[in-house]
């Protein structure tokens, strides 16, 4: 990043601590009504209930916090999940009209940073000490950041997603509550490839979303410009209260509420809700989109239903520039963030060590290092107490666990988790596993399953791993 893009950054992030300072101490500074998290299940949802209990100095109290999971524990999709927040807010409020929401979609499973699945990602640590002398973690940042943007919708809501940090200008957006508008910055297309690219119309509005699509794809789609950039999905949305209310339309009765929330056909908010949207979006293309679930009938039903109420409606594009996407993915890009990557961001005050304890050159967040224990290269300490004659080996994690006298090989994630019971467990995994690959330590269990001859584990006739 260029010095001049920095320092526009850094200046961008000090007016928004001093907005979010405003909305502390002001009664007239604009300010959200509403800050909704969304939850996977009720436990989740209770850990974050109880994150911004511990907050309730540091958040401005003319705003409302909510929590809500998904309906029954059972998975709803990102879509559903939207649905269960206007279901709540008509609850609470009777109308859309004047209100300013902020969404946070943060009950993803958490898979491949397996350590931050039972809180969500929305509260994982981010390398950084607040000017107040907190230590900041997602949800804090977002508070920050989004600070300005009240200022800036006259009502409506914005959606986020709860594992990208968003680094930009707020006084960048221009929206008149007209439609939907995506937030979008410039990214290289191997980056571009892995999340969404909005492919822009010549009347400023999306022509289409291309969800996680190959380079090649891209590049004949014509979203990759001269630099081989894109304009990135980064998950952030501005929906108007007319948008609002013909979504609420899909859940106005019980029935219609328990047609499109549901399991079974999971409607998906990058799939299902922005597709429609995008100009050249045909129906017969629409039945074909990946979705977040499975493909079933129920799917395409409510895909049906759901082009009918927001096919009316376009979205435009809003290019911020400068600005910064950084996507809290994988245990791997959280190492390489805090050993050498964090450099990258020092002009916002980010740091490798964080309120740690630490002499050496290792990385630590909350974390105290004894100074009889060695640690290997490039480790990372995260609510970590590392006691007597430990030796940690090189490119390893410790997540919210205590040592003593322990050794600990290379390339390893080693995280300890208190259950609800008072007891902890302890797991262990492999620096560069993808649970979603079913893989551990680099080996497919089902190989393994059939060297040792055993099931890992079995219910209802299904394996487990």
């Amino acid at each position: 990043m260029t010095n001049l893009n920095s320092l526009f950054l850094s200046q961008a992030y000090k007016d928004c601590w001093d907005d979010y300072n405003r909305s502390l101490k002001l009664r007239s500074f604009p300010r959200w009504d509403y800050v909704i998290l969304t939850a996977s299940n009720e436990q989740q949802a209770e850990g974050f209930r109880k994150q911004i209990a511990d907050r309730q100095n540091f958040l401005p109290r003319g705003t409302k916090f909510v929590a809500i999971p998904d309906r029954d524990g059972r998975r709803v999709g990102s879509g559903g999940a939207t649905l269960e927040v206007l279901r709540y807010l008509h609850e609470q409020e009777g109308f859309f009209d004047s209100l300013r929401v902020l969404v946070i979609h943060s009950g993803g499973d958490s898979k491949r940073v397996p350590q931050y699945s039972a809180l969500g990602k929305l509260f994982s640590p981010v390398p950084h000490e607040l000017p107040n002398g907190r230590s900041s973690t997602l949800f804090d940042e977002f508070m920050i950041c989004m600070s300005s943007v009240p200022s800036r919708i006259r009502e409506g809501m914005v959606l986020l997603s709860g594992d990208v940090l968003l680094l930009f200008n707020p006084l960048q957006i221009d929206y008149n509550n007209v439609g939907a508008a995506a937030i979008s910055f410039k990214e290289n297309v191997e980056t571009g490839k892995n999340h969404g690219v909005y492919l822009n119309g010549p009347d400023g509005n999306v022509k289409c979303c291309l969800q996680k699509k190959s380079v090649e794809v891209l590049r004949e789609a014509g979203a990759v410009n001269e630099s081989g950039c894109v304009d990135i999905d980064t998950g952030a949305l501005i929906f108007s209260t007319d948008i609002m209310k013909s979504l609420y339309s899909l859940i106005e009765t019980d029935a219609d509420y328990d047609r499109n929330v549901n399991e079974r056909t999971r409607l998906s908010l990058y799939a299902d809700f922005l597709y429609p949207l995008a100009s050249d979006s045909t129906l017969e293309d629409f039945y074909r989109e990946k979705p977040e679930g499975e493909f079933c009938p129920e799917l395409t039903a409510a895909r049906t239903r759901v082009w009918e109420v927001l096919r009316p409606y376009r979205m435009k594009l809003l290019r911020l520039a400068p600005a910064k996407f950084i996507h809290f993915g994988t245990t791997r890009e959280i190492l390489e963030l805090m050993n050498g990557g964090v450099d990258e961001y020092h002009y916002l005050g980010w740091s490798r060590k964080v309120g740690s304890s630490i002499r050496s050159d290792v990385s630590g967040y909350n974390s105290v290092l004894s100074s009889r224990a060695s640690v290997g290269k490039d480790c990372y300490l995260e609510v970590s107490y590392v006691h007597g004659n430990s030796r940690i080996g090189s490119h390893s994690v410790l997540s919210y666990i205590d040592v003593q006298d322990q050794v600990i090989p290379d390339n390893v994630v080693l995280h300890g988790l208190k259950q609800r019971n008072g007891k902890f467990i302890v797991r262990i995994f492999g620096v560069n596993d993808n649970p979603k690959e079913n893989r551990l330590f680099g080996r497919d269990l089902d190989e393994l399953e059939d060297t040792l001859g055993v099931r890992f584990w079995e219910e209802n006739g299904q394996a487990h791993t």
